[in-house]
């Protein structure tokens, strides 16, 4: 139970909770998953196998798991295993923390001893137009015979199921995350639910098989779970999601900084002093937990090796990022790709449509940080979380940022972690352009819903599938 500093506040909060019909908000927090789940099975079926940014790599760092059983790492080129094929199928990817591929290479060796399923996937011939840029597809597919055929191994499609399953931690996170920034807002968090569900470039990437999938759900967990509640032990819960998502992925490293940001925030701003000692054993175990992680990550050879291969890789700065122009490229790039952009972010989306989405996320996210924010002058649990949601999106640009100092590579999946924030305060604005009219709310998220189930349909059938045919 959310607990708040002033009863006029409390009251107003539970009167519109009761709102509600008694199976209403049920239903309506079943229509974004219901929607997620339905794209997810249409981008399954529209995009084959290696057609996602660094799908073959990953996928070869997953079959040392499942092969080999030893942790991925880069093969020597051009004698390694997976060198058969250059660059296109190298696993260039396996400096990266394994968590990810552990999780998937085991999924594997597990169905492949109940179904005799081959643990190993060859890709089609490479499309010699695809370096030309006269094709969008690296591989030369064979024809389907229709729409609904699966043209992979159920090796591979249950790593897609693993990562759809992933999504829905997100939807999760972004509703307790609504929920908790605009508590007297009851409609805003399936709002928020419903924009990150039919969000094409999210769902495209959440039936990929890629290590951003696991990393990306992990940090909204933790978001979601430093701001859930007031328990000094949800920083135990939060530290050990976070040690995770760096076994995933190196960049979620800002994760342990949120943790200890956010202690420090309410330590600053404790009005109950019975607290201190329950938050001084939660900070001593969450030390604990990542001393464990730096001592895993050190006394393993072949995982320092990896993290100093990242740390080689990330380090140069492209002379390139000193002008305003490849600054300006990066801002357009992420856009588009923040919309809908697709393969190896080389198929993109009218611009028409991705200046229409970021420019209402752009309107109802301001409606909504205003709103947010004058509430949080009146509680200080509001105030708290929308201090977290604003330090959480800095963060998250700044690593983004970094990246692109390094390398050109403005592919907005880099930055689904703050999906939630985003569509947190859209969400909040949203309900407060409809005066948070029951009645219109309602038919909003029908023609919401609507509306980005046609845009994916489009998507799908007018892009994706002439693409690939």
């Amino acid at each position: 139970m959310v607990e708040f500093a002033d009863q006029p506040f409390a009251i107003e909060v539970m009167m519109y909770e009761r709102s509600f019909h008694r199976y209403e908000l049920l239903v309506l927090q079943a229509l974004p998953v219901a929607l997620y789940i339905l794209l997810c099975i249409l981008y399954l079926f529209a995009i084959p196998p290696g057609e996602s940014p660094d799908e073959p790599s990953h996928l070869q760092c997953i079959e040392q798991v499942s092969i080999l059983n030893r942790i991925p790492v880069v093969d020597p080129a051009p004698r390694g295993l997976w060198w058969s094929r250059e660059r296109v199928i190298s696993g260039l990817t396996c400096y990266h923390l394994p968590l990810y591929y552990f999780i998937a290479g085991y999924t594997q060796k597990a169905l492949a001893a109940m179904i005799g399923a081959p643990l190993h996937y060859e890709f089609p011939p490479t499309d010699p137009d695809f370096a030309t840029g006269a094709s969008v597809a690296m591989f030369a597919h064979e024809d389907k015979p229709y729409f609904l055929a699966l043209t992979e191994p159920f090796t591979l499609t249950a790593l897609r199921i693993e990562s759809v399953l992933l999504g829905l931690l997100v939807l999760w996170a972004t509703y307790r995350l609504t929920r908790r920034l605009a508590p007297t807002l009851p409609y805003a968090p399936v709002f928020a639910m419903l924009l990150v569900a039919g969000w094409p470039q999210f769902v495209f990437m959440s039936r990929a098989i890629n290590n951003d999938v696991l990393a990306v759900a992990l940090t909204t967990a933790i978001l979601a779970v430093l701001v859930g509640n007031d328990q000094p032990r949800r920083y135990i819960a939060a530290s050990a999601l976070a040690g995770t998502a760096i076994l995933s992925k190196l960049s979620m490293v800002f994760c342990a900084g949120m943790v200890a940001l956010s202690w420090v925030i309410e330590w600053l701003g404790a009005l109950d002093k019975v607290k201190l000692i329950p938050m001084i054993r939660a900070a001593l175990i969450s030390a604990l937990l990542f001393g464990i992680l730096a001592a895993l990550l050190i006394s393993n050879p072949t995982l320092r090796g990896n993290i100093q291969t990242t740390a080689a890789t990330i380090t140069p700065f492209n002379p390139a990022a000193q002008t305003t122009a490849y600054w300006e490229n990066v801002l357009k790039t992420t856009l588009q790709s923040g919309w809908g952009r697709y393969g190896w972010m080389n198929l993109a989306t009218p611009d028409s449509q991705v200046s229409a989405w970021w420019g209402f996320l752009a309107i109802t996210g301001m409606i909504g940080l205003v709103v947010t924010l004058s509430r949080s002058r009146q509680d200080h649990h509001i105030r708290y979380v929308f201090l977290m949601s604003i330090a959480w999106t800095i963060c998250v640009l700044v690593v983004y940022a970094r990246i692109q100092l390094n390398r050109f590579q403005p592919q907005f999946r880099y930055a689904f972690s703050m999906i939630p924030v985003l569509t947190a305060f859209s969400g909040a604005g949203v309900t407060a352009l409809l005066n948070r009219s029951a009645r219109w709310s309602r038919l909003a998220l029908l023609g919401l819903a609507g509306l980005l189930f046609l845009a994916n349909l489009w998507i799908v059938f007018a892009i994706l599938v002439p693409a690939y045919r």
